[in-house]
């Protein structure tokens, strides 16, 4: 680290008071509040994102946000002002000195990751969430637009297991300044995961006034952002606290006479993501010419997405919780698996396995809640001439018993170290995928080839079903049929959104496979648990009949579901007998 000084005359120094215009040059000084407002975070078009009431929020600068009853570090809300000047990469530094002294000079390497909803909810309303290390206030960031300026809501770092969880005053105060927007968003499309990744390459130098105090800092900043993998250089003057908002008026007008502009792109994250924004802003998805590993990262993230939205609801046990962050666990141990090619290998099977751990945690509950539920309504069917004994209230009771045993142990598991290793292992990977291989290839030439390679696999899994010699192999020949099925399912799902209806149509092709697989699959669930009913039936001398009966019914149900799963399953197979190219194309 090194300190430079640099003297200026007399008249320079007068200068700061009085700006005086290069011959021959009109400098225009900017409206009240144009200058000073944050442009680095607007825009270029407003339109495009809508009107935002900058006024909105209820914090102010100084305030704390206490972290409530769960812990945490109290977060501090200030007051940034600050300008974004465009910057030729090869361009000299622009003098400043007839506005500031030069004090200290730092050389800083900065990531940032930002996070956002899956339709950029965040960005579209001029608010940035990221977790930055590196500098002299590495930490996590909520920026909300305040009038000219904006608010920064600061916490630290934090370290070990849970560092990626977003702390809860940052969730508070984005709740609170987006308001109605945010209350709208279902909780499942809450899920605040890695949009972008900045690294930074930052010169920062402190800007002293007449009296040697430092107020403001000269950021020096060449970016390179990941996935879109744009660079450019920008450079950013910050007043400190309690420094006079005159002095940027100054040194926008300073700069402007030697050339550089305040930016009129968007914030750093909004320059990253520009791309993105206007497709979105136009209703268009992704392209299959895109990256393959961009292709399929965009479903990997949407399911992880998922899992942190749903944490609180399977906690709780709220209505479908378990079961939707379930079903993301096996898209994402599934798309990884489809797709591994396309990933390191052990660092995908690390997080399969740990994915599969918190799967078996969440599976308990949910398959309590599907017997229960199935046992139930099946007792509902039971003629009233087969109906011996307190069958229903005994059948509520134990299941009942089961499903909150098994939903304790979940929760358990969620505040278990393993579990926060998980989240953060997770988002790490969306933050910076280890991709490999042909990652960079267009989607269209890479990702058909992967898919058919699952069809396939799910064809031959089918045929060892149809020739199995035992009714018992075929079953258990047709569960992991239906597990490859959801593979396949799952990758005409993460295709569709660039490859069309064709994809989609698929997609919706081998959902009903699964389904009808599934229920096939169920049964062999619950007849075990509807013995252990009959069981504690017994033990408390109650008779065994009723069981019995549903039991013998329940076989023959799934002899049918049995038969009307292979022809699904057939026409899916049917439907996947063309070339690779042409499985996914309209």
């Amino acid at each position: 680290m090194t300190k430079k000084k640099t003297s200026t005359t007399s008249d320079a120094k007068k200068s700061r008071k009085h700006v005086k215009k290069p011959e021959g040059e009109v400098v225009e000084k900017k409206p009240e509040g144009e200058v000073v407002e944050d442009v680095g975070t607007r825009p270029a078009d407003p339109a495009a994102t809508g009107p935002v009431d900058e006024a909105a929020t209820s914090f102010h600068d100084g305030d704390v946000i206490a972290a409530g009853q769960d812990g945490g570090e109290d977060a501090a809300v200030a007051l940034e002002a600050e300008v974004t000047f465009v910057l030729d990469a090869d361009a000299q530094l622009p003098d400043l000195s007839a506005v500031f002294d030069q004090g200290e000079v730092r050389e800083q390497a900065l990531r940032a990751v930002y996070l956002d909803t899956a339709d950029l909810l965040l960005l579209r309303n001029q608010v940035t969430l990221r977790r930055r290390e590196g500098g002299t206030d590495d930490g996590w960031h909520l920026k909300l637009p305040a009038d000219a300026d904006r608010l920064e809501v600061r916490t630290g770092l934090g370290s070990g297991a849970g560092r990626w969880a977003v702390p809860e005053t940052h969730l508070q105060a984005l709740a609170e300044h987006l308001g109605a927007d945010w209350e709208s968003v279902p909780e499942a499309e809450r899920g605040l995961m890695p949009v972008a990744v900045l690294s930074t390459q930052r010169t920062a130098v402190d800007l002293l006034d007449a009296s040697g105090a430092v107020v403001a800092t000269l950021c020096d900043d060449r970016v390179e952002a990941s996935p879109s993998g744009r660079a450019w250089r920008e450079l950013e003057v910050e007043l400190m606290p309690g420094a006079a908002p005159e002095l940027l008026d100054l040194t926008v007008m300073h700069l402007a006479a030697q050339g550089v502009e305040p930016a009129g792109s968007p914030s750093k994250l909004g320059r990253a993501l520009e791309k993105s924004l206007k497709r979105q802003a136009k209703g268009k998805g992704p392209k299959k010419k895109d990256p393959a590993g961009t292709l399929v990262m965009a479903y990997v993230a949407e399911q992880a997405a998922v899992i942190r939205a749903r944490e609180a609801g399977v906690a709780a046990d709220a209505p479908e919780a378990v079961h939707k962050s379930r079903v993301a666990i096996r898209r994402l141990r599934s798309t990884l698996r489809t797709f591994g090619a396309l990933f390191d290998g052990e660092q995908a099977e690390a997080l399969r396995k740990e994915l599969g751990w918190y799967a078996r945690r969440l599976g308990d509950p949910r398959d309590a809640e599907v017997v229960s539920a199935r046992i139930l309504a099946d007792l509902d069917t039971v003629p009233r001439a087969d109906y011996d004994g307190p069958v229903k209230t005994r059948a509520a009771e134990e299941l009942g018993r089961r499903h909150a045993q098994a939903h304790a142990q979940l929760v358990k598991a969620q505040a278990s170290p393993r579990y926060a290793r998980l989240m953060d292992t997770l988002t790490e990977f969306v933050a910076a995928p280890p991709l490999v291989g042909e990652h960079g290839r267009k989607g269209k030439k890479v990702l058909p080839q992967m898919v058919a390679d699952a069809v396939a696999l799910t064809a031959e899994t089918a045929q060892q079903a149809r020739d199995a010699e035992t009714a018992q192999e075929r079953l258990t020949l047709l569960h992991e049929t239906r597990k490859r099925a959801k593979a396949v399912r799952y990758a005409f799902e993460a295709t569709a959104p660039a490859f069309g209806e064709t994809a989609a149509a698929r997609a919706a092709d081998w959902e009903q496979v699964t389904e009808a697989l599934g229920a096939v699959q169920d049964l062999e669930v619950v007849l075990p648990a509807l013995r252990h009913v009959r069981d504690a039936a017994v033990a408390a001398g109650e008779s065994s009949y009723t069981y019995g009966w549903l039991a013998g019914r329940l076989g023959q149900v799934q002899a049918e579901a049995e038969a009307q799963a292979l022809p699904a399953l057939e026409a899916a197979l049917r439907h996947a007998e063309v070339k690779p190219k042409d499985l996914l194309d309209d």
